[in-house]
């Protein structure tokens, strides 16, 4: 425990959210105490149905054995003469067990005083993790020393919440926010005579930190090749948000993808179905010829249309308790944002994943959120906002939940030791309540979360973080307000 304080303590220091910090030692603490890993030995989990990622089926569950973090047998049971069985967990008829879900656009970011997005990590990720989102990659960090700190209290043992997969910073001129709205535009921390050894640089030092996966945003064209590949030449992968705020392209598809892009995110046209969406087939041939992955976005570009529409099927709790008393009052006073998509464009959005996944992009569909908090809504909720969006545009059920796991893990290199149910794969699993095949919605119903072995209730978890999250007054807000730091050293 003193380690977990003193840990803690140096991540205040860092970050200035000093009460804050305090709060989740005694939050970890508390919540260590509820979920600890089996020591006991080998746990069965019997009954109830399995869906594992792998076979295009939901089938009964006989038997899933896991002991020290991992899957040590699938569709065995309580007489396996190979494996003995220290405790069992028998589950309802009405469960389904599901591999842990994998979110590859997880913002950490708030913004929550109107001065920039900076990282919130222990509260928010423990709310991904009650989620039954047990992998996050962060696409775009503005302190990503927050994360990568938070990944390795999580990776001992000392902190809760999901695995992450850090980002590292922007590469590129978003370093500098929505201060940019172009490449082009000069950005102190990315700045516009940015030599390719100080790219090369970049890449090399946050590849030396465990970052896997690079986010590229208003990079130029000669910025972005650059980029993919330096993160190539480490084994990382790659990902952009090629449009500008001007509404054309940065860096223009077909040639990232020529570059070497790995995935895609948001749009695969910049138009709204006429002329500019016209080469979409196109476009389409040259990612799945090129295995390039598409992460679209849908609930977030749908934004307040689409949760109008849908009402009560997006918006199923009240997320806002997990905000500060002081937080909540600021949004609400700020109101919602205007929709990140006017109906037209969202249209098209939807007519390019249907498309997508027609023409066979099914094992290259991802699930990102692309939540960057500026309401009272949370990325982990979030996640099952996507889940159904996807579903709305005509995705069916299991390549939703494919899409979620399976080749989330593929994207990002790790499919050998996340993404399904199979043996020697790490044990990141979740049970919920329902069939998801028959109605999406029930990945929310979430009983039980393991991952890595270890044990979590997801009501527990939430209610561990409720008037956690934002400044406590009006004096508490240095901590959230971002502050661009030069590339180069002054």
């Amino acid at each position: 425990m003193i380690s977990l304080f003193r840990s803690i303590r140096n991540y205040c220091e860092f970050s200035s959210l000093f009460l804050i910090c305090v709060l989740s030692f005694i939050l970890c603490a508390d919540a260590d105490a509820k979920s600890k890993k089996d020591s006991t030995g080998n746990v069965l989990i019997h009954g109830g149905w399995l869906i594992d990622a792998v076979s295009e089926e939901r089938r009964k569950n006989t038997g899933i054995i896991i002991g020290d973090g991992k899957i040590i047998a699938v569709d065995s049971n309580e007489s396996n003469p190979f494996v003995k069985i220290s405790r069992t967990i028998e589950l309802s008829d009405t469960d389904t067990v599901l591999p842990g879900m994998i979110d590859m656009h997880a913002h950490y970011n708030f913004n929550l005083v109107d001065v920039g997005r900076v990282e919130e990590v222990i509260y928010n990720g423990i709310i991904f993790l009650a989620n039954g989102v047990t992998s996050t990659w962060s696409a775009g960090e503005y302190y990503p020393e927050r994360v990568i700190q938070q990944r390795d209290l999580i990776e001992s043992g000392e902190m809760i919440g999901p695995r992450l997969f850090p980002s590292g910073p922007y590469f590129g001129a978003f370093r500098c926010e929505y201060a940019v709205k172009v490449a082009e535009d000069d950005c102190a921390a990315w700045p516009n005579d940015i030599t390719e050894q100080e790219i090369r640089n970049e890449v090399n030092k946050w590849a030396q930190q465990g970052v896997i996966s690079i986010k590229i945003k208003q990079a130029s064209p000669g910025e972005a090749k650059i980029l993919i590949e330096q993160a190539h030449k480490n084994g990382m992968t790659t990902t952009a948000h090629l449009a500008n705020y001007l509404g054309e392209y940065d860096v223009n598809l077909r040639d990232a993808i020529l570059m070497g892009l790995d995935r895609v995110e948001h749009r695969i046209t910049l138009g709204v179905g006429g002329e500019r969406s016209a080469d979409m087939d196109q476009m389409i041939d040259l990612m799945l010829s090129n295995q390039v992955y598409y992460d679209p976005n849908i609930q977030m570009y749908g934004g307040i249309d689409l949760r109008r529409e849908l009402g009560a099927d997006m918006i199923w709790t009240d997320e806002s308790q997990y905000f500060t008393p002081y937080a909540q009052n600021l949004l609400k006073v700020r109101g919602d944002p205007p929709p990140e998509s006017e109906p037209p464009a969202f249209k098209q959005r939807l007519v390019e994943l249907k498309a997508f996944y027609r023409k066979g992009g099914e094992d290259l569909i991802l699930v990102g959120t692309d939540e960057p908090v500026y309401t009272s809504l949370l990325p982990g909720f979030a996640y099952h906002r996507e889940l159904y969006a996807m579903v709305y545009a005509g995705i069916p059920n299991m390549s939703v939940i494919r899409a979620a796991t399976i080749n989330g893990a593929k994207a990002l290199g790790v499919e050998d030791e996340l993404g399904s149910i199979e043996v020697g794969k790490i044990a990141d699993i979740i049970i919920i309540n329902g069939d998801p095949i028959e109605d999406i919605k029930n990945t929310r119903n979430v009983k039980m979360i393991i991952k890595e072995g270890e044990f979590y209730d997801p009501m527990m978890l939430l209610n561990s973080v409720k008037g956690s999250i934002g400044p406590k007054d009006s004096e508490d807000h240095a901590g959230w307000e971002l502050k661009i730091r030069p590339l180069r050293a002054e």
